[in-house]
């Protein structure tokens, strides 16, 4: 069996940038761990095999996002996009099958059911199975998302698949700015209820259903405020219109730069996320790590990244769901108190032991002895 101390990974995202604190964090713990870490440039062509033939001592092959590898946008034409993306789709999956094929251990980690805009379905659903057909270990980050791969996909059964937790974003970004100052510096006012969605804007995000329940919410005091980058310019003009409708919303359609985060954060009594689905939420972990209130559906994972105390979760097929947490956090009497549980339970989200229990599976992998069994009836990797 591979050595803890001997093990290389190749960490291949498509989302893997320095500012994204996930996979950042993801690697200085692996790091701590024993793990040697690689991130390989992704050339256009083959870049997982590629990736392999330059790092020959590599063990094992981590994949999060893979739409990257192959969903394309950018021809301006519908059809062109689906026929391109379905041969880049294909490459994809012969680049994969090398990768085994060369003896890298295939570690699939699964963030999402199925891609945010609903693009090519049929080549996502042939590129996922085909994924998780190679893969010697599937991970995701708790059971209820086991159980959405499972039931969406031809995979193995749910506990075949592996839950690994994520950690908190306590350390990763700054966070010395108090309330009052966030507040100044933002220009809201002390005695306001500030409701902060913050993030990428995109469809799947619901921030529609946000503004309509707002403007349902009978508070003079209460703001609104909509930050974050939107998908597209499409997005953009939507949510503007939308803000123009209610006095009390604020909108920054911008990008926020790291540094800045801490303002919107500890400015907000609470932080909105009215997902139309959704399986994992790094959002939902910044807020709780800020120790913000967390206003979200009662879906994928967020039950299980938020503690029982954080009150504000809603059943989504309820139609005033959203607009009754959004009253019952503006009537709350200690907003605060909910806050110091989020981040109590952050802080118990370690990423040493996301760590620990993946280098175990990549170990595995690397050996042969994590890869699944497919045989009829299997329940047992």
């Amino acid at each position: 069996m591979t050595d803890a101390d001997d093990l290389t990974l190749l960490l291949m995202s498509g989302s893997w940038y320095p500012e994204n604190a996930y996979m950042t964090l993801l690697a200085d713990a692996l790091c701590e761990a024993g793990v040697e870490v690689r991130t390989p440039p992704l050339p256009l062509f083959f870049p997982l095999t590629r990736a392999v033939l330059a790092n020959p001592d590599a063990d094992a092959m981590q994949l999060d996002w893979i739409y990257d590898y192959y969903v394309t946008t950018g021809t301006g034409v519908g059809p062109a996009n689906a026929l391109v993306s379905f041969l880049r789709a294909a490459a994809f999956l012969v680049d994969v099958a090398l990768v085994s094929l060369l003896g890298v251990g295939v570690v699939r980690t699964v963030h999402n059911e199925r891609h945010h805009e609903g693009l090519y379905p049929r080549t996502e659903r042939l590129v996922n199975e085909c994924v998780f057909a190679v893969a010697d270990a599937i991970t995701v980050k708790c059971g209820a998302a086991a159980d959405a791969v499972a039931a969406a996909y031809r995979v193995p059964e749910a506990d075949e698949i592996t839950v690994v937790p994520d950690g908190n974003f306590v350390a990763a970004y700054e966070n010395d700015v108090s309330r009052e100052a966030a507040r100044r510096d933002l220009g809201i006012d002390d005695d306001a209820f500030v409701v902060l969605f913050f993030g990428l804007i995109r469809e799947y995000k619901g921030v529609p259903d946000l503004v309509e329940a707002f403007a349902g919410l009978d508070a003079p005091d209460a703001e609104l405020w909509l930050v974050g980058n939107p998908h597209d310019d499409r997005t953009e003009a939507q949510v503007a219109a939308l803000a123009r409708s209610d006095p009390r919303i604020e909108t920054r359609l911008e990008f926020v730069p790291d540094e800045r985060i801490q303002y919107f954060l500890n400015a907000a009594d609470a932080l909105a996320l009215p997902y139309r689905r959704i399986l994992n939420s790094g959002t939902a972990h910044l807020g709780i790590s800020y120790g913000r209130p967390v206003i979200a559906p009662a879906i994928g994972c967020l039950p299980e990244t938020v503690p029982p105390e954080n009150e504000f979760l809603y059943d989504p097929s309820d139609g005033d769901g959203l607009a009754e947490a959004l009253r019952g956090a503006y009537d709350h009497p200690d907003l605060e108190s909910i806050g110091r549980a989020n981040h109590r339970h952050a802080r118990s989200q370690r990423w040493a032991e996301a760590a620990a229990s993946l280098s175990r599976i990549y170990r595995e992998a690397a050996d042969g002895d994590g890869r699944l069994d497919r045989s009829v009836g299997a329940t047992e990797p």
